[in-house]
């Protein structure tokens, strides 16, 4: 029987994962639940990564300018400015702030897309289970979605920092 709740890592697509990458995906639960989400997207991988990944995950992250406050900002940075082209102008935080959410986020597309390719990172290295360095690799991947857009508004050498992380598995 396993301790993970209901919903959240053993749901998760992208089977199976280590133990490591399932206490991010529980980690991204909450982060999604913290910013009011109904879904768990790849924003909220990479949020759960930087604030409790493991210590060479965190690491490169931090190097590339992606620790926790770094991923806040770019996240910020990319709702600003795509708020800007649709002509809209951005409100401040204090704002936005929403009453808290207490039904558990379902798994959006870019989160579903990120474990799917974290898996398929895995098995081309010929590991049975995805690993955290896996799922960073397939987060910083993807080609469309919030996280791509952060990322470059931000500057983050995305090769770069796969190349930091390749050797962790």
């Amino acid at each position: 029987m396993s301790d993970i709740p209901p919903g959240t890592a053993n749901n998760a697509p992208g089977q199976p994962l280590s133990k490591a990458v399932r206490s991010v995906v529980i980690a991204s639960v909450t982060e999604a639940q913290r910013r009011n989400s109904t879904l768990v997207e790849a924003e909220h991988l990479l949020l759960a990564l930087s604030r409790d990944g493991s210590s060479p995950v965190r690491d490169a992250l931090a190097a590339a300018g992606l620790d926790p406050a770094g991923v806040e900002a770019a996240l910020l940075a990319e709702r600003e400015a795509s708020l800007r082209v649709a002509g809209v102008e951005p409100l401040g935080e204090e704002r936005l702030v929403a009453s808290p959410r207490v039904a558990r986020p379902r798994w959006g597309a870019s989160a579903k897309e990120a474990l799917t390719r974290a898996h398929r990172v895995a098995s081309a290295h010929r590991r049975q289970r995805s690993g955290e360095a896996d799922l960073l690799t397939a987060i910083l991947g993807l080609e469309l979605g919030t996280v791509p857009r952060a990322l470059i508004l931000a500057g983050v050498d995305r090769p770069a920092v796969v190349a930091a992380v390749r050797d962790i598995g």
